[in-house]
């Protein structure tokens, strides 16, 4: 998290991602939220930032801007879950009777939650997919896990 730029209200400034997604940054509470956008494989683990993504996040922010970054406020570190075709699922496990997946959302998961959910809890029900997802091209075999199997 970085202090706004003194003189500036960043409340309403517009979130920016390099264009193959290297950083990101958006407002936040009044400051700029940074990120390196990485992905770092790691087991599952209380994640805490390394000095280098900060590092790094800061440096290619200050190439893409007119801004310098004096002091970073606050950093912390997520994981972030990934399948193998890098789409969410969402849908019973065609394996295991009664468990419902729900994982995948990588680095979106904020951005997706409200549509991801309602879709999943249309699911769950055995209902249709709201028709303004089914609008946007997401159908169940998209979400479904069965898509992910695989054969010996």
């Amino acid at each position: 998290m970085l202090p706004a730029p003194a003189g500036h209200d960043v409340t309403h400034w517009p979130m920016v991602i390099e264009a193959e997604e290297s950083f990101y940054f958006k407002p936040d509470a009044g400051k700029l939220l940074l990120s390196p956008a990485n992905e770092d494989p790691m087991d599952p683990c209380d994640a805490m930032p390394d000095d280098i993504d900060v590092a790094i996040a800061v440096d290619r922010f200050e190439h893409a801007t007119t801004m310098p970054v004096t002091r970073v406020g606050h950093s912390w570190a997520g994981l972030r879950s990934f399948v193998a075709d890098r789409s969410p699922v969402a849908g019973y496990a065609p394996d295991a009777e009664g468990f419902f997946w729900l994982a995948g959302q990588g680095g979106y998961g904020i951005q997706m939650a409200p549509a991801l959910a309602r879709a999943a809890a249309a699911l769950l029900a055995g209902a249709s997919l709201p028709s303004d997802i089914l609008r946007q091209g997401v159908t169940e075999q998209a979400l479904s896990p069965a898509r992910l199997a695989t054969t010996d």
